[in-house]
């Protein structure tokens, strides 16, 4: 048994010389190689449809189809073109030689044979042999390795983008890039914002009559209204309590045009209420008050983003004291806003811990 291999590898003598052929026969055979013989080129490729020779010792000159015809077919096939091909030819035969190199073939021994020569060069071409098939063998696993990891990153895109989708519907999207890149975000005070406050009239009432699968389908239905006007007004929605709708201008941003924004918007909201053909005709009351706005992230497990600050509570009693479909804005606002819409101006008004409060309704555009 030929030590330097742990399995008996085949070799394919192709020779029509009796003599030559027995003689690498019993000499192979000896060193522990399974040996294959076929006395032509024809023979020769009939024989690889029963066995894949690891290795073929193929003589030049035969009657019929000569060992050159033989190794062209041989390379030309996906299955045996890997297989490595010694030519046997006579010493000064150096044609040969190169036209055998050229055709694909891996090395030569002349004749007369030396044992040593040929058994040296046939275990140097079954090694690299061996070692081609390993490394096709691992370039096969690596490209399998490799559509593994590319399916996986496209998973984990997909994924990172829904996550990154859901992170921006709950958080203002500068705050969620923020606890992205860096896991924290600190809250900060906004001097120049313009808070909206909604409620619907009549909902609580409406709500212990509807199904609460159909309640929740009409708010999803007047909440992704609300969102859809808001954003476009470079708004934020901040949070939804119930039936009641927050928004604001001017954070985490700063945006001249803070109350502005925020009128247009509850305008459109109106507007797209009255023109509902929906079978509810919803209404509501709408609070609007300008002025410092402190926001942050409130929790380490479930992140809330949240405004806190006298601008909230008075934004909230504009929303009490206005009145179904209308527009209640405080008097800070109407300064900011009254070269740009028409107002009714209501007068003082009692307001629960704030005393009398000047008021103005927004009136509907022409």
């Amino acid at each position: 048994m030929n030590p330097n291999h742990s399995h008996r590898e085949t070799i394919l003598i192709v020779d029509d010389i009796q003599e030559n052929v027995a003689l690498l026969f019993r000499f192979l055979s000896n060193q522990g190689f399974n040996v294959l013989v076929a006395e032509s080129g024809e023979l020769a490729l009939q024989t690889f449809e029963y066995v894949k020779p690891d290795i073929i010792l193929l003589d030049i000159t035969m009657p019929g189809m000569n060992g050159f015809e033989v190794c062209k077919i041989l390379k030309s096939q996906e299955e045996t073109q890997e297989i490595p091909i010694i030519f046997m030819t006579a010493l000064s035969d150096t044609s040969d030689k190169l036209k055998g190199f050229s055709m694909g073939a891996g090395d030569y021994i002349t004749k007369p044979y030396k044992r040593n020569e040929v058994l040296a060069r046939v275990n140097a071409h079954l090694e690299i042999y061996k070692l081609q098939q390993q490394l096709k063998a691992q370039n096969k696993q690596l490209q399998e390795l490799t559509a593994k990891l590319e399916k996986h990153n496209k998973i984990i895109t997909v994924e990172k983008e829904k996550a990154d989708k859901l992170l921006l519907n709950i958080l203002p999207a500068r705050v969620a890039n923020d606890l992205k890149e860096t896991g924290k975000t600190k809250p900060e005070c906004f001097k120049n914002v313009t808070v909206f406050f909604s409620d619907i009239i009549g909902f609580t009432q409406l709500s212990a009559k509807l199904d609460p699968d159909v309640l929740i389908d009409e708010l999803n239905r007047l909440f992704t209204a609300f969102d859809n006007i808001v954003e476009k007004h470079q708004c934020e929605r901040i949070k939804t309590i119930g039936d009641a709708y927050l928004c604001v201008c001017g954070l985490p941003s700063e945006n001249p045009s803070h109350a502005e924004n925020i009128v247009q918007s509850a305008i459109e909201i109106i507007e797209y209420l009255e023109k509902s053909t929906a079978q509810i005709k919803w209404e509501v009351r709408i609070g609007i008050h300008t002025g410092k706005v402190i926001g942050g992230v409130v929790g380490v497990k479930k992140y809330i983003y949240d405004v806190f600050g006298d601008t909230i509570n008075t934004a909230s009693r504009m929303e009490t004291h206005s009145a179904p479909m209308k527009i209640n804005i405080s008097e800070t606002t109407y300064h900011q806003i009254k070269d740009k819409f028409q107002v009714i101006e209501r007068g003082l008004i009692p307001v629960k811990g704030k005393g009398s409060m000047k008021m103005y309704f927004i009136t509907p555009q022409s």
